[in-house]
């Protein structure tokens, strides 16, 4: 368990706790356990995960910043606190107009395409944070061999459901949005439902698992799709 950092006021009513600057699956996990311990306490309004922070926003009727973060010092959290998070199977078509980057991307990396796919699907990857918009997933870490930069020219709309590797992380699109991404498969599975009240099917701490499927299972897993819980 990584303790954090450092704690300093964010606001007149949120602290804010940083581990180390990195990406780190050891770190993310920590954070996580925070944010679940903080829930639990009565004066704790939100507590929002990031990649290495963790913001919490808190009732200042209640108490202050001084004796929250006493009470976070006196009750440092445990892999016990933590519910270990939802584990999402999701399919993804790769390649062709639904990935049109992966032979590219295969190509740079030194990668077959049928590789690049292995490696991909290989990884059971963590929900870093949710951000850039709404319902989108950072998931890594990413194989090493997988690493690999944004496109030069970021595409003006990128398909909802496009599957796209940037770093050593990927992710999916839930949207049609712009975006830099290297798109190497496209995802059936809707991912955001803004008439729920949990418009995310993805939370921070889950886990997500890709598994390839062919062009033709993409209508009828589209119409599948299960919906998730509010």
């Amino acid at each position: 368990m990584r303790l954090p950092r450092n704690i300093q006021n964010y606001g007149s009513d949120a602290l804010l706790l940083e581990w180390e600057q990195e990406i780190d699956p050891d770190i993310n996990i920590s954070v996580h356990h925070y944010a679940e311990a903080l829930r639990g306490h009565p004066a704790v309004v939100e507590s929002v995960a990031a990649y290495n922070s963790l913001l919490v926003r808190y009732d200042p009727n209640q108490l202050n910043a001084y004796q929250l973060r006493e009470w976070i010092y006196d009750h440092p959290a445990t892999e016990s606190n933590n519910k270990p998070g939802k584990l999402h199977r999701l399919p993804v078509v790769y390649g062709g107009d639904y990935g049109p980057d992966l032979a590219t991307t295969a190509k740079s990396l030194k990668l077959s395409q049928k590789k690049l796919i292995e490696l991909h699907t290989a990884t059971t990857y963590l929900v870093y944070q949710m951000g850039f918009q709404p319902g989108f997933a950072f998931l890594g870490l990413t194989d090493k061999k997988l690493s690999v930069d944004r496109r030069e020219t970021p595409r003006t709309m990128v398909p909802a459901g496009s599957v796209g590797l940037a770093g050593r992380q990927t992710a999916v699109y839930p949207n049609s949005s712009p975006g830099g991404w290297q798109i190497i498969g496209r995802c059936p599975t809707r991912l955001w439902d803004a008439s729920k009240f949990r418009a995310n099917r993805l939370q921070a701490g889950d886990r997500v698992k890709f598994y390839a499927v062919q062009p033709e299972e993409w209508t009828a897993l589209e119409k599948k799709t299960a919906s998730w819980k509010a």
